[in-house]
């Protein structure tokens, strides 16, 4: 899953840097930037371009996980029961075998990237989800570090599990929520001091 150490923690840490760099963008941009990742995907697919196409895959999902983001209320209630929900799924998901695309399906699937002779990759939903966390705190008025770390937090947790179990195919999303609670804890911590 992450022959490169740290792979997933650098890449959901960028899709935080992305969706905090769309902050101050108007939904309209936010959505023509959605457009113009997806334009990326498919040109990459048609002129079998791997890098353009992991370059779109990479821009769409930060700035779909803005527009989700910003669509859901900025309250810890409501990302609380869509984290949930959605831990849930990814865990039945790759408990029951999941999918295996292949092709180009599977490089839209996933955010892979070759490093000399190791790959590694990451489902896009989740990146989908880090700049969606990212997004909720900034809804929020979180600072930068708080609204940037709860999905690279999530990551630390999964290499420290993959380390020790050494599972080969593990649902990200129960870890981006766990990721997610720390900094709610934090938050509510610092709030009260």
């Amino acid at each position: 899953m992450w022959a490169v150490p740290g792979f997933s923690f650098v890449v959901t840490l960028l899709a935080g840097v992305g969706a905090w760099g769309m902050r101050s963008r108007s939904n309209p941009v936010v959505g023509g930037s959605f457009l113009t990742g997806f334009v990326m995907i498919g040109t990459g697919v048609m002129l079998d371009l791997g890098w353009l196409l992991r370059s779109g895959v990479f821009a769409s999902a930060v700035f779909l996980g803005v527009a989700i983001g910003r669509a859901i209320a900025p309250n810890r209630s409501s990302m609380l029961i869509l984290l949930g929900v959605l831990s849930v799924a990814d865990i039945i998901w790759i408990v029951s075998g999941g999918g295996s695309a292949t092709g180009w399906e599977a490089d839209v699937v996933n955010f892979s990237v070759q490093l000399g002779t190791s790959s590694s990759s990451i489902g896009t939903a989740d990146l989908v989800l880090a700049a969606m966390v990212t997004t909720h705190w900034l809804q929020r008025d979180a600072g930068v570090w708080l609204a940037l770390a709860a999905a690279p937090v999530g990551m630390v947790v999964a290499n420290v599990y993959v380390a020790l179990t050494s599972v080969d195919n593990l649902p990200l999303v129960p870890f981006i929520t766990l990721g997610w609670l720390a900094t709610e804890a934090w938050h509510r911590r610092t709030a009260h001091t």
